[in-house]
C-alpha cells in the first residue's frame, strides 16, 4: 500500500496505537479526502438472490446497479453456514474453531479437541476504524457485533418466526387472512403473504430510518461508517402481496427420492429440523416469498442510495453488499439453513468505489469473507491487525495475482446447536471447496465415521449427486481431506 493511500487523519500527526498487541499508524490528511463506508447487509440472503448473480426472476435493479460499477465476486464462501458463528468469523477475520464459535446453541456435552486452540482475545476488525477515530455506526441486526458499532436504532420484529403478528403491526393488518408456510417441526414460517402495506412492513420501516441515518450522519459533516443490517430474508419469511414475484417464474431444482437416498445420513436430522411436508404451489410460493424480501430490500436501498446522491457523496463513499450465510429453499428436501450446499455458503459479496475499483468486473476466484473487512481497511487506506486469516482482496481486484486460495473452508460444530434434533450423532462438520470439488465430512475425534460427501462441482452443480464412495473418486476425496487436515493444523499455530 503507498503512503497516499492510507488513510491520514485530521489529528494532523502520526499517532501509533496499540490494537490486540498489533500497531497500527494512520497517516495525515484532511477529513474531506477520506472515504465514506456503506456497508448493506443482509440476513440469510444467498448468492443467487440478487439478479446479477443470473437468476431472472430476482428482481434487485439497484443492487445490480451497484454490481455493475464496482467488482462483485460469483463465489464469496462464508466460513460457516449459520448466523452468529459466520458473523463472529467476518470481524475477526478468523475461522470459527479459532474464535471458539462453532454454533448458536450451548457448550457440547464432549469437549471437543479443537477447543483448546481457542484464540483468548480474538482481533476485532472494526475497532481499527474506532482507533483512528471513526467509530462504525449501525442501523438494523446488531447480531454479533453489539459492543463494536454505536447503535443507531433498530424496527422490532413485526411478526414472530411462527407468523403471528405482535405490536405494532398488530393495528395495520388488513382484513385479508392469507395461509402461511410453515416448517414441519419448529413451524417456522417460511412463506406466505401478510395483508399489510408496503410501506408498512418492517424491511420499508428499517429502509425509513436508514435514510434518516444517512442524511445525520452526512450533515454532520465528516467521513462516516454506516452499516445498514437488514433482517431480511431471515424467518419469519412473508411479503405484501404488491411485492410478490410471480411463484411460476421461479425455477429451481427439487429433490428426489434417488437424490435423497445417496446423501450423507446425517442430513437425515437436518431435514428433521428443517424439513417441511408441501405440495408443489407452497413449495413456489415460499421460493416466491424468499425473492420478493430481498426485492423489497432492494428498494431501501435504492432510496439509501437517492440520499447518498442529494448530499453529493456517492462517488466518495465505499459501498459492500454482503450476507452472514444463505437460506435452503427446498432443494435438498430442507430449509433454512446450517448444511453446506452453495445455496447456503456461498453468498453475494460486491465493492462499489470507483476511485479505486474497476466498473463491472465479476471475479471468478472462489475468495472467503474473512476476506471482506480486510479488504474494507485497504480501502480505507488501514492495516488489518497481524495474525488474522482473512487478506485484502485488492490485489486480486487489481490482477495483480490470478489464484487467490488453493481451498476455501466452512465448518460447524452440531453438538453445540440449540436443538437437540441436530446435537445427538452431531460433531465438527467441515467443508473444503475448490473451484471444481466440494468435499463435506466430520473431521472430529468424537465421530468415528465421516459420513461425507463429494461433489462434482463442474458437472453437478446443484449437488445431487454424491461421489463418496465412488471407486473412481477415492483419489480426490483423499486429497481433500489431506487438505482440510493441512488447513486445520496450519491455524492451530
Amino acid at each position: 500500500m503507498t503512503p497516499s493511500n492510507r488513510l491520514r487523519t485530521s489529528l494532523h500527526s502520526f499517532v501509533a496505537v496499540l490494537v490486540f498487541n498489533v500497531t497500527v499508524t494512520p497517516v495525515i490528511a484532511t477529513e474531506k479526502t477520506q472515504p465514506n463506508i456503506l456497508w448493506i447487509m443482509l440476513d440469510d440472503g444467498r448468492a443467487d438472490a440478487l439478479g446479477s448473480y443470473g437468476q431472472a426472476w430476482a428482481k434487485t435493479p439497484h443492487f445490480d446497479s451497484l454490481a455493475a460499477d464496482g467488482v462483485r465476486f460469483r463465489y464469496a464462501i462464508v466460513q460457516s453456514p449459520v448466523c452468529t458463528p459466520s458473523r463472529t468469523s467476518m470481524k475477526t477475520a478468523l475461522y470459527a474453531h479459532e474464535t471458539g464459535v462453532m454454533a448458536m446453541g450451548k457448550p457440547p456435552e464432549i469437549t471437543p479437541a479443537f477447543a483448546q486452540f481457542v484464540r483468548q482475545r480474538p482481533p476485532v476488525l472494526l475497532d481499527t476504524w474506532t482507533t483512528a477515530g471513526r467509530r462504525p455506526v449501525n442501523f438494523g441486526k446488531m447480531h454479533a457485533f453489539r459492543d463494536r458499532f454505536e447503535h443507531a436504532g433498530d424496527i422490532p420484529q413485526f411478526f414472530n418466526n411462527q407468523g403471528k403478528p405482535r405490536p405494532p403491526i398488530e393495528g395495520k393488518l388488513g382484513p385479508k387472512k392469507h395461509p402461511i408456510i410453515q416448517t414441519r417441526l419448529y413451524n417456522w414460517m417460511i412463506g406466505g403473504l401478510v395483508d399489510v402495506k408496503p410501506e408498512d412492513m418492517r424491511t420499508s420501516v428499517l429502509g425509513d430510518r436508514a435514510v434518516e441515518t444517512v442524511h445525520r450522519l452526512a450533515n454532520e459533516n465528516r467521513p462516516f461508517f454506516l452499516r445498514v443490517s437488514f433482517h431480511a430474508p431471515h424467518v419469519p419469511c412473508h411479503i405484501n402481496p404488491e411485492h410478490l414475484i410471480d411463484p411460476e417464474s421461479i425455477d429451481l431444482p427439487l429433490p428426489t427420492d434417488l437424490e435423497l437416498a445417496g446423501k450423507p445420513r446425517y442430513e437425515e436430522q437436518i431435514r428433521t429440523y428443517a424439513g417441511a411436508d408441501l405440495n408443489l404451489k407452497q413449495i413456489r410460493l415460499a421460493r416466491a416469498t424468499y425473492y420478493s424480501m430481498i426485492s423489497l430490500v432492494d428498494d431501501q436501498v435504492g432510496r439509501i442510495l437517492a440520499a447518498l446522491r442529494q448530499h453529493n457523496l456517492l462517488e466518495n463513499t465505499i459501498i459492500a453488499v454482503n450476507s452472514d450465510q444463505g437460506f435452503q429453499l427446498g432443494e435438498h428436501g430442507a430449509w433454512k439453513k446450517r448444511d453446506f450446499y452453495d445455496t447456503n455458503v456461498l453468498v453475494p459479496l460486491i465493492f462499489r468505489y470507483p476511485k479505486q475499483l474497476p466498473q463491472g468486473k465479476v471475479i471468478d476466484e472462489p475468495v472467503e469473507l474473512v476476506d471482506f473487512l480486510p479488504t474494507l481497511l485497504d480501502l480505507s487506506g488501514l492495516d488489518p491487525p497481524n495474525k488474522i486469516r482473512g487478506r485484502s482482496l485488492l490485489p486480486l481486484i487489481r490482477g495483480e495475482v490470478t489464484q487467490w486460495r488453493e481451498a476455501c473452508f466452512s465448518e460447524h460444530d452440531h453438538t453445540q446447536d440449540v436443538y437437540r434434533c441436530l446435537r445427538e450423532n452431531g460433531g465438527r462438520r467441515v467443508m473444503v471447496r475448490t473451484k471444481e470439488w466440494k468435499l463435506i465430512f466430520f473431521m472430529d475425534e468424537r465421530k468415528t465415521d465421516k459420513d461425507g460427501a463429494l461433489y462434482d462441482l463442474k458437472n453437478d452443480p446443484w449437488e445431487k449427486t454424491n461421489l463418496w464412495t465412488s471407486p473412481r473418486h477415492q483419489p480426490i476425496v483423499q486429497r481433500l481431506e489431506r487438505m482440510a487436515h493441512e488447513w486445520d493444523r496450519n491455524t492451530r499455530s
